[in-house]
């Protein structure tokens, strides 16, 4: 599976659009300042996750070109392996049918496919490594699993009781050197999302700080943000599989009262609900900010849970139907009903994927226009040397990143001096310093160029 999952994101490298989202391009800074010894994270915007970080900075070995480039194709790969493994899990549980149904109801979660996938986030990453972890398990594979747990939390922190909950179970019947090494990994993975701010800048709640700082329209603007988080479900699941997850799990719980033993769907439907108890408790703290893709793991889990379900209420027709031809009718209307449920969701996927591909194609060439609005600034030198650096605030680490600078370096607001990239004639120089800066150049392409305004001469 990873092998065919590298191989498809390698050829989306070609077929799709190379743009990276705003926190990825922190990572990389991240990385590449710690393979230099110089991290800085005072005043960036992104939260530090150690994993991604951790892998920028061996990808930083690699070179300013290379580097992004490879990230894409590791959170690809993240992202196909999410599918991939909710397909395998719903078919070890269920057979194919309960697989497709996971894979598919995962695929068409709002932005998975366009958004998380395309641009390299690492959220998918995480469902893969939740998911991964329930299939080790199951196969008997407990260190697997443990490691998955480990990767899970090294990327979100919902991951954690889930990982502290299975060291305890390993360690608890075992020697007192396992239980030791249970509290040594318990701690240190907690301890390592604080560290990185530590060393970066002096501050072990820098992260939590940033994330708290909500856009318009997050769950952290409302007066009860546990709440609200609990209500972006309706915004990343579709209504079906919403509905099917509901009455799957309560299906198991009456399943469990039957047979006086609960059933997987009992605890898949169990750790779902509680990956988003978790994230409400996060957000109602103001630990986070209780976005919808946070929740993605435990969508994930939920779709294996529909899975069963689908599979259950095939066999189901397929017992009630014994004749081949009746029986066949009745399961290709089943599948039929729920294709059709399912359309609106799938037609929707389909216009994001199409919209933020081309809005990518227009951002990567937008991005290739920035090397040659910094050579019209007379270069990095005379940039840093004109002093504070501004730009449109979700380019901010883009152009850190092209001009080797930490990223709470870059500004959004234009100050007296300094130099200005402007995309869409955004950011706005302030009306008592526009008689300061003077028109630059424009570089790039006419929808999408930079503009570029400085208090210093080129030359």
């Amino acid at each position: 599976m990873l092998v065919g999952c590298l191989a498809l994101s390698g050829l989306s490298l070609l077929l799709l659009p190379r743009n990276i989202a705003y926190d990825p391009w922190s990572w990389l800074i991240f990385g590449r300042e710690i393979l230099h010894l110089d991290l800085n994270t005072r005043l960036a915007a992104t939260s530090v996750k150690p994993l991604p970080i951790y892998i920028d900075t061996v990808l930083a070995v690699f070179g300013s070109s290379a580097a992004p480039i490879l990230w894409l194709l590791i959170a690809r790969t993240g992202a196909l392996l999410a599918l991939a493994v909710a397909y395998r899990l719903g078919a070890r549980l269920a057979g194919p049918v309960a697989g497709i149904v996971a894979a598919v109801g995962l695929a068409a979660s709002n932005e998975f496919l366009a958004y998380l996938l395309v641009q390299g986030m690492s959220e998918p990453m995480t469902a893969a490594a939740v998911l991964a972890a329930v299939d080790t398990y199951l196969a008997g594979r407990r260190r697997w699993a443990l490691g998955c747990l480990i990767a899970a939390a090294l990327l979100r922190p919902e991951a954690w009781p889930f990982l502290l909950g299975y060291l305890l179970w390993l360690a608890w019947p075992g020697s007192w050197l396992r239980r030791a090494i249970a509290v040594v990994v318990g701690i240190a993975i907690p301890f390592s999302w604080f560290v990185i701010d530590w060393f970066g800048a002096r501050q072990l709640l820098r992260s939590a700080h940033a994330a708290t700082q909500e856009s318009q329209g997050g769950p952290l603007l409302s007066r009860q943000p546990g709440i609200a988080t609990i209500r972006e479900t309706w915004h990343l699941l579709s209504a079906p599989v919403e509905i099917l997850f509901v009455v799957g799990f309560v299906a198991a719980l009456v399943a469990w009262r039957r047979d006086g033993r609960p059933n997987l769907s009992v605890w898949l439907g169990v750790a779902a609900l509680g990956w988003l108890a978790v994230d409400a408790v996060l957000a109602q703290g103001r630990f986070a900010t209780g976005a919808a893709r946070y929740l993605l793991p435990g969508e994930a889990l939920a779709c294996v849970v529909v899975g069963i379900l689908v599979a259950d209420v095939v066999r189901v027709v397929r017992r009630w139907t014994p004749r081949p031809g009746a029986s066949l009718a009745a399961v290709v209307a089943v599948w039929l009903v729920l294709a059709a449920w399912l359309v609106p969701r799938a037609l929707e996927t389909g216009r994001q994927l199409h919209r933020n591909v081309a809005l990518g194609k227009l951002a990567v060439r937008f991005a290739d226009g920035l090397p040659h609005a910094v050579a019209l600034a007379g270069g990095r030198d005379a940039v840093m040397a004109c002093g504070p650096v501004t730009t449109r605030s979700f380019q901010v680490p883009f152009v850190a990143w092209t001009l080797r600078l930490p990223v709470g370096d870059i500004g959004y607001i234009a100050p007296s001096t300094g130099t200005v990239f402007q995309q869409n004639l955004e950011p706005k120089v302030p009306i008592a310093e526009r008689t300061t800066y003077h028109y630059v150049g424009s570089a790039g392409p006419t929808a999408e160029r930079w503009t570029v305004l400085s208090t210093c001469s080129p030359g």
